[in-house]
């Protein structure tokens, strides 16, 4: 790892760990250990969405109140995450994050326990859809903080220089995990409709326990003499960042929306065929984002404002390719680019934000963006699905103008320009 600035106010906490004996890419081995301990959130999450849909229908519900779900969790996330992200500026990274890990396990049963209720018979839809509904809301309530606290944890660990590729290692984790979780879901479901999700309970339990017992708090946070400072939503220093990661989810979420449908009509695929070229775009679409955040990112060292820069103008273009392009092939390209494009912004929005405020406000800053920028998740798929009637190449033409707007203000933004790494 570079040596630190005198200046950087991350330097004692990086000089905690001058003695450690360096893991993959330069760092901590106890990164690794947070590495694998998210890559389990990631994985429980992608498996509850393949789960949770054939389960529904089985109970009784519309694919609508099936949506609406996962919409009331997000609404809540968007208030909560920041919240966990300013208590870990006071109580400590780990501690938040053993309490994200447990909240999501205690989702996770929550959520199977009402499956088997609804698919048993022993409650009408009519009962299980609120008990679902509060189920996942868990999870925003307490497993909101895992991800600006594991955030928080890297920064406070790394250098101006190595700020970006650390908290690449964070968002790399997650989507590791959402790859191979329908794999493992698809497997496991054969013997449950239930156990993939009991599964990732079970895992979330034992990265809180492994957390507990060798992951270090080792840093001493300047904001544990005095209280954090209050940062709020809006604030200058992580503005620019937050409205480029609120694009992003806008755009990723809508396009994991109306991927499936988009590839049935412009290739007119029946069923079958639909889910498995669908399968093998998102699968292309996630492969491409990890090569951006554990490859590229990794090796070059970026700067955050480049990685925002390239990142937002491939984006796009791609999703202009995937609107006007011919052939299955063409749109195996453009994921792949939108996968690259999506890799590399979102570990620049955290890491630019992460470097333009105090060391003692890293969890409220990745609160904030990791956070509110959900809101993007939640208002982009309802306008896409919305436009899709009208037209099939619209959601991505909308996309493609968002990220358009997204590169034009990341290279005319004086905050974009001055970020320290």
């Amino acid at each position: 790892m570079a040596i630190p600035d005198p200046a950087d106010p991350a330097r004692s906490a990086v000089d905690d760990w001058a003695g450690e004996k360096p893991g993959p890419g330069g760092f901590p081995r106890e990164f690794a250990l947070l590495f694998a301990c998210l890559v389990s959130v990631g994985m429980g999450q992608s498996m509850l969405f393949s789960v949770l849909p054939p389960a529904a229908r089985t109970i009784g519900l519309t694919p609508f109140q099936v949506s609406t779900i996962f919409a009331t969790s997000a609404s809540l996330w968007v208030f909560v995450s920041p919240a966990w992200g300013r208590r870990s500026d006071v109580a400590g990274r780990r501690r938040v994050m053993m309490i994200g890990l447990l909240g999501y396990a205690l989702s996770m049963v929550l959520i199977a326990t009402v499956i088997e209720i609804g698919t048993h018979g022993l409650l009408p839809a009519v009962a299980v859809y609120p008990m679902l509904v509060a189920s996942r809301c868990v999870f925003a309530l307490l497993g909101s903080g895992t991800g600006p606290a594991a955030q928080a944890y890297v920064a406070d660990r790394t250098s101006h220089h190595d700020r970006t590729a650390g908290v690449a290692l964070v968002s790399a984790a997650m989507g590791l995990g959402e790859t191979i979780g329908p794999a493992v879901g698809a497997v496991l479901a054969a013997l449950a409709i239930v156990a993939p999700i009991y599964l990732s309970a079970a895992l979330a339990v034992a990265s809180a326990a492994t957390i507990w017992r060798w992951l270090p708090e080792g840093t001493h946070h300047e904001s544990r003499r005095a209280p954090a400072r209050r940062m709020r939503v809006f604030d200058r220093r992580v503005l620019p960042f937050l409205l480029v990661g609120t694009a992003l989810q806008a755009a990723r979420g809508t396009t994991v929306v109306t991927l499936a449908f988009y590839l049935q009509d412009a290739l007119g695929l029946d069923s079958d065929q639909t889910v498995r070229i669908a399968g093998l775009g998102l699968v292309v679409l996630a492969a491409a984002g990890l090569v951006a955040q554990l490859g590229i990112v990794q090796r070059m060292r970026p700067r955050s404002r480049t990685l925002l820069r390239v990142g937002t103008a491939l984006t796009a273009a791609s999703f202009l390719l995937l609107a006007w392009g011919g052939g299955l092939p063409v749109y195996l390209v453009a994921l792949a680019g939108l996968g690259l494009g999506l890799g590399l912004v979102r570990p620049g929005t955290s890491a630019a934000a992460s470097l333009s405020v105090e060391s003692s406000e890293q969890g409220a800053a990745a609160g904030i963006v990791g956070g509110v920028s959900v809101f993007g998740n939640i208002v982009g798929p309802m306008i896409g699905t919305s436009l899709y009637p009208w037209s099939h190449r619209a959601p991505f033409l909308l996309n493609a103008t968002f990220m358009a707007a997204a590169f034009a203000f990341t290279m005319s933004s004086r905050r974009v320009r001055h970020v320290r790494g």
